[in-house]
């Protein structure tokens, strides 16, 4: 329960996340697999993209968050972390806007 206040307290009082885009590489490599979906959100901002991985009694079994820049933006890089049912980071990826 408490994790669920962390979480919406930083996603509402993080005035300079209030449009997500891509990670920058020098936020990226401070993400370490362990961390929780509260350290991410206070290090890189709210996803612009979530898919929720559930069975049919609604319990999470992963979350993966997806960092999209504009479109129109060559080069860049889509960002895409996976946590597990606790919540903690398990996987982290990124691709080329092409």
């Amino acid at each position: 329960m408490n994790r669920i206040f962390l979480l919406l307290f930083l996603f509402f009082m993080c005035g300079k996340y209030t449009s997500a885009d891509e990670i920058d590489m020098r936020d990226y490599i401070l993400l370490k697999n362990g961390m929780t979906e509260a350290e991410v959100l206070f290090r890189v901002g709210p996803p612009n993209h979530e898919t929720i991985k559930s069975d049919h009694y609604n319990y999470v079994f992963s979350r993966t968050w997806f960092y999209i820049p504009d479109q129109g933006s060559n080069g860049k890089w889509i960002s895409e972390l996976k946590f597990n049912a606790d919540g903690e980071l398990i996987s982290r990826d990124r691709y080329r806007v092409r």
